[in-house]
């Protein structure tokens, strides 16, 4: 179940209702989603109690396009608690939100038989990329990484012991109307039902009425913000998952794959005619091929709009 508070924390409200003051999200602004930690509570490693073989899979759709996985922790025996030490805790970021509604799910499972092997293969990549999509796994080019076997690990997560896994689909809507809210603050994931009563602490664990720390069921802490915080490899990355996703037929556009991939590479054909006849208009001299050429950029008519005269 999902359960909301604002930026200033406190106690917790159904996702239909506005947290604080602060506005919902709008179309244009910016926005980024993290995972700020999760609470395991329950023990499925009978043998070795205290802890489980811990696979934490982050996913969000916006609108119909492709979904987006995120690899965000992977760790054999974790002890049962808080955590937080994520490969990156981002799970989705933009300068530019443009659809109406943003769907999250938050799978976290206790994988049988995690290899010991695969997970340290799967932190070392990490480390070096800053995190890790598993639809850009086969395109790594990592000589040590364990592609196959993590990939159908991703996909097949669900066969393995579930803590928590619960998608939620917030749009851009009007307080009370009974839409779940696309809004600043922070969402709770909870493994069973929490009163409202119930509030997050400035150390984002639950408490319950009594102020006593909750230890009934797992849950997990997203955060929203009105920001950007990826940086410019993140952004390119999120982007080239989502077009893998859609070509491997996981998305709900309605589009052929195919014709999802000519019109991302007529958009980046576009790009680079554009910052070619830029490149061309800022030179002091031409030759008369690179004149020819700017002519000929420059009678474009996607491109006219923005290269102006020279």
């Amino acid at each position: 179940m999902w359960y909301g508070t604002g930026p200033e924390l406190g106690s917790l409200h159904p996702l239909t209702e506005q947290f604080s003051k602060r506005e919902p999200f709008g179309s244009a602004q910016p926005i980024t989603i993290r995972i700020r930690g999760v609470m395991t509570l329950e023990d499925y490693e009978w043998a070795l109690a205290g802890g489980n073989d811990l696979m934490i899979v982050t996913k969000f759709q916006i609108g119909d396009e492709p979904p987006v996985e995120r690899l965000v922790f992977m760790r054999k025996n974790a002890a049962l608690g808080w955590h937080d030490d994520f490969f990156n805790d981002v799970v989705y970021s933009t300068r530019d939100f443009t659809g109406e509604r943003l769907t999250l799910r938050l799978q976290i499972y206790d994988i049988d038989n995690l290899d010991e092997g695969l997970v340290q293969s799967v932190e070392s990549f990490a480390e070096r990329t800053g995190g890790l999509f598993p639809q850009l796994a086969p395109y790594a080019g990592a000589v040590d990484f364990a592609v196959g076997p993590l990939v159908d690990l991703v996909d097949a997560i669900d066969d393995h012991d579930r803590i928590l896994d619960e998608r939620v689909t917030l749009e851009i809507a009007e307080p009370e109307t009974g839409h779940k809210l696309l809004q600043p603050g922070y969402f709770v994931q909870s493994k069973g039902s929490i009163d409202t009563s119930h509030t997050l602490g400035p150390n984002l664990r639950l408490r319950d009425s009594n102020g006593d720390e909750y230890r009934k069921h797992s849950y997990a802490v997203l955060e929203l913000v009105r920001d950007e915080l990826a940086d410019r490899q993140y952004e390119i990355d999120q982007k080239a998952a989502k077009l893998v996703s859609e070509l491997q037929g996981k998305g709900q556009s309605q589009q052929a794959a195919l014709t999802y991939l000519q019109e991302t590479l007529d958009a980046y054909s576009k790009f680079r005619k554009l910052q070619r006849a830029r490149e061309l208009q800022s030179r002091d001299e031409r030759t008369d091929a690179e004149q020819n050429l700017l002519e000929d950029l420059k009678s474009n008519d996607a491109l006219q709009p923005y290269l102006g005269d020279d």
